[in-house]
């Protein structure tokens, strides 16, 4: 599989999320005979009947979204992208809850960047941002060693290059080389500062006892991004660490707040609870992390057919 399918599948399986999110969102009533009709032409592969009724039918009723989708659906099997998408966002104005609207949209958006990186790799096979798309897709492949290597060409050749720099530091972060990925994380943050580049430091910082600093770098990460519940528990486990338990109890119930599924913050708030000797909050918090890292995942929804 070429690298920019893999890019292309991941942002179908986006739209994909998207549209199961969506599931239970009240649809646009189904329009009439003439509506039905047009539905039979697509479903049967007729597409000329499908268009001519859909033009005839859009005359009467301009905001009628499901003959819109149904529209697009003919321009995606026939190629014309640039079609099929205006014609989702058409759809998407008249009703912003269309879940197959924003399933083909995203289809549509997909096969798109398809297009334009095929068309960059054709003009500039050796150029930065080549080598960044490779690396996102052996990324993709959880190639991490191979991805490293092709982030690493990207920054050889753009060195100002911030996607690649931030990419590039994680990897190096999850296999647990800290020291160089710091290097690379407050190289990130002299080019432009990020939430990725403070909470990586914070992480990083933490990792080599650095928890002053660690705990410096997840406030600058919570003032960039307050909803992020990562951040939050981050500043409460480094809280903990430094000996500020009962500093961090709010800092990781916020965390809990957020994302009241997160097993390693309530892990976290049974260490804080433990280190204030507060043993029976700490064994609540410690069964309650359990029970989540041990909670199966739920099956998505099925989306709707494809063109």
């Amino acid at each position: 599989m070429s690298l920019v399918r893999l890019l292309s599948s991941t942002l179908v399986c986006l739209a994909v999320a998207v549209s199961t999110a969506r599931a239970q969102a009240p649809q646009s009533a189904p329009s009439e005979a003439g509506a039905a009709a047009i539905a039979a032409a697509v479903s049967a592969g007729r597409d000329e009947r499908a268009l001519t009724l859909a033009a005839k039918h859009l005359e009467h009723s301009p905001s009628d979204a499901r003959v819109r989708v149904l529209t697009a659906r003919v321009h995606l099997r026939r190629g014309d992208l640039d079609r099929a998408y205006t014609e989702l966002r058409r759809a998407l104005a008249d009703d912003a809850r269309s879940v197959d609207a924003q399933y083909y949209l995203g289809l549509a958006a997909a096969r798109l960047a398809e297009r334009e990186f095929e068309r960059l790799v054709e003009v500039a096979p050796d150029s930065a941002r080549v080598r960044q798309l490779h690396g996102q897709a052996l990324e993709a492949q959880d190639r991490r060693s191979a991805a490293e290597s092709a982030y690493e060409a990207a920054l050889a050749a753009d060195p100002q290059l911030l996607e690649p720099l931030l990419a590039l530091a994680r990897l190096k972060r999850i296999r647990l080389a800290c020291e160089d990925a710091i290097d690379l994380y407050e190289r990130a943050e002299r080019l432009a500062p990020t939430f990725d580049g403070a909470f990586g430091l914070g992480i990083c910082y933490g990792y080599v006892d650095r928890d002053d600093a660690a705990i410096a770098q997840f406030e600058r990460a919570i003032e960039r991004d307050a909803t992020a519940a990562v951040a939050w528990a981050g500043l409460g486990s480094a809280l903990t660490k430094l000996g500020r338990p009962a500093d961090a109890v709010a800092k990781l119930q916020r965390a809990i707040q957020l994302e009241p599924s997160m097993h390693e913050a309530y892990y976290a708030l049974g260490l804080a609870y433990h280190a204030l000797g507060r043993m029976a909050e700490s064994r609540q918090a410690f069964d309650k992390a359990r029970q989540l890292s041990s909670e199966p995942t739920r099956p998505a929804s099925s989306p709707p057919p494809a063109p």
